[in-house]
């Protein structure tokens, strides 16, 4: 998968309430292209200084032409074909890229995953959450083309936008070298999302303390709502990956990664891992739940994913203790008439870690309430929670009796 087929997309922190999974979110298609969220530079942005639309353009292609120089020596590759920069309004993103990029039934399905973890409340609409959403594009890039919306970026400020293009073109050069495999879960493509993003972020940072900017750095995930966390993974912890190994081996060990890229979050998470060549292994799919149940979504869904949902309702050092010994997993969701269940396997290290985990996640189920209806089995409002152990594979079962969201 060629990372030039991507459009890229900075919204502004501020405005995500929220998170959306980044392989639904990636599937939506936009005039052949793939919607990917990227970095957020900026908590907020002032309206544009320059006068006239000539103006306005004129100074974006004389910072474009400038940073285009730096990227090209600082990255050490010069770009192939010439850039293009077209200027959007909101509007116009939010028309074409809010609305009309959304798969309805996908969301939905995502939406009924998060709602069946306790993840969000019953009367949370996702859909209308990525379609505000999409009104704070701040650039973009595709093939060879940068977009940049006239409300929320200014080329008077030099530095701060400049920082913005030099992202934007390291995303263009990554599609000119560099190619990566076409994800197979939610997990391997944050993965490979953090390490695309990172790079950038990276040479954007440098760009900005080149030019007497500190960098601010992305949000603390322990400062974000876990669904913020989980929809800014990318940008929290790619930028420090890929540091992490451009300390140890320049420009030129960085671009070993797409050679061997990281496949899970684990790997993002702990780049030691990655480097002493930690792999995630492969989980086998627990039992058919029997006759009548439809499924409608598997996914791997990875050891962020599992902090934060702990996290929604425990404390961040326990979420990320009891998720840290995670080797693999496997998560299905069914549906049959009116009902729907979500069953879910891990593999974790060892038998310590399956058994804090089981630990931790009896603990969140006391804290929203949950009934205790047998020895490992709990009644949540119209959800039966059942979890299981065997050894270091855990199973969590959860069946809703009322009317699924994607069967609406």
């Amino acid at each position: 998968m060629k990372i030039r087929t991507w459009i890229i997309l900075i919204l502004i922190i501020t405005a995500a309430s929220s998170f959306t999974f980044s392989y639904l979110l990636s599937q939506s298609q936009v005039a052949a292209k793939t919607i990917t969220v990227t970095e957020t530079i900026l908590a907020s942005k002032p309206e544009t200084t320059v006068i006239s639309d000539k103006q306005y353009e004129d100074a974006i292609h004389e910072l474009l032409q400038y940073v285009k120089d730096w990227v090209e020596s600082r990255r050490g590759l010069s770009l192939k074909e010439d850039v293009e920069i077209i200027v959007l309004t909101r509007e116009w993103v939010m028309e074409h890229w809010g609305v009309g990029g959304l798969n309805i039934t996908e969301v939905r399905i995502e939406e009924a995953v998060l709602k069946s973890l306790f993840m969000i409340p019953d009367n949370f609409n996702l859909t209308e959450f990525k379609v505000r959403v999409s009104g704070y594009m701040i650039a973009g890039a595709a093939d060879h083309t940068i977009y940049v919306v006239k409300e929320f970026f200014d080329p008077s400020h030099k530095v701060e936008s400049g920082s913005i293009l030099a992202h934007e073109l390291m995303h263009i050069l990554q599609g000119e070298y560099f190619s990566l495999p076409r994800p197979s879960s939610t997990d391997e493509r944050n993965a490979l999302s953090a390490l695309v993003e990172g790079e950038a972020g990276l040479l954007g940072s440098q760009y900005l303390l080149e030019h007497g900017v500190r960098p601010r750095g992305s949000s603390p995930e322990s400062s974000l709502e876990p669904l913020e966390a989980l929809w800014l993974f990318p940008y929290i912890y790619g930028e420090p990956f890929v540091r992490y190994i451009y300390e140890r081996g320049g420009w030129s060990m960085v671009n070993t990664l797409y050679r061997d890229p990281p496949r899970s979050t684990a790997q993002i998470l702990h780049p030691e891992k990655y480097l002493d060549g930690w792999k995630p292994i492969q989980v086998d799919p627990p039992r058919s739940p029997g006759e009548g149940w439809s499924l409608i979504y598997q996914d791997v869904m990875g050891e962020f994913f599992i902090r934060q949902v702990l996290r929604a309702h425990l404390d961040g050092f326990s979420a990320n203790k009891s998720a840290e010994g995670w080797r693999g997993d496997v998560l299905q969701f069914y549906e049959q008439g009116n009902s729907y269940m979500l069953r879910w396997k891990i593999l974790w290290e060892d038998e310590k870690e399956a058994a804090e985990f089981l630990e931790a996640f009896t603990r969140l189920l006391k804290s929203i309430g949950a009934e205790k209806i047998g020895e490992m089995a709990w009644a949540a409002g119209n959800r039966l929670v059942e979890l299981q152990a065997e050894g270091r594979v855990t199973l969590i079962i959860i069946i809703s009796h009322a009317r699924c969201a994607v069967c609406a």
